[in-house]
């Protein structure tokens, strides 16, 4: 699943959580409520924040570890099998019906019998899902991601086309989280 070294991503997405960090921060500093409380919840630290605490935290609401887990996921380093985080799930996904599976070779399998599904990761496993579960993630009906021949996000990991898709499932997920 990783991609090769010859072949760069623009990481939209990996800038995307290194902007809301700064905000996050600058948000901080300017003693909003809000992003003190963010903060504190991912950080053992106390105020005056640093960069590394906005980081971690704006990781760990996009669904990783830490701000090293969110990189190598989202820089496009990942391997079948790695934790992927869980980016591709909410829980407004949590009453629909859903594939689970353990590997990627069960996904594979199951994937190749299903017609017009998903195949996303999520952390070590993966799930084979349908356009509800994809407007849940906050795509709208007519967006282009439930229109595109390869549903498979574990195939196309790492591609410019997942990293606008991961961009655009990031400013979906972390509405609201930027400190304001």
């Amino acid at each position: 699943m990783s991609i090769p070294e010859n072949r760069a991503i623009t990481c939209r997405s990996l800038a995307e959580l290194k902007i809301r960090s700064r905000i996050l921060l600058k948000a901080a500093a300017q003693e909003k409520s809000e992003a003190l409380q963010t903060l504190r919840k991912f950080s053992t630290q106390e105020p005056p924040f640093q960069h590394k605490d906005a980081l971690k935290a704006v990781s760990r609401l996009a669904g990783y570890k830490n701000w090293q887990h969110a990189s190598h996921i989202l820089g496009g380093s990942a391997s079948i099998g790695d934790d992927m985080g869980e980016l591709w799930y909410s829980r407004k996904c949590t009453g629909l019906l859903n594939i689970w599976c353990r590997n990627y070779e069960e996904a594979q399998e199951q994937f190749s019998q299903q017609e017009d599904r998903f195949l996303f990761p999520y952390k070590t496993q993966f799930v084979i899902t349908n356009d509800d579960y994809v407007r849940a993630l906050g795509f709208e009906t007519d967006h282009q991601m439930l229109h595109q021949p390869n549903r498979n996000f574990v195939e196309i990991y790492g591609s410019p086309v997942w990293d606008n898709l991961t961009f655009q499932r990031l400013q979906h997920a972390m509405d609201g989280t930027n400190g304001n």
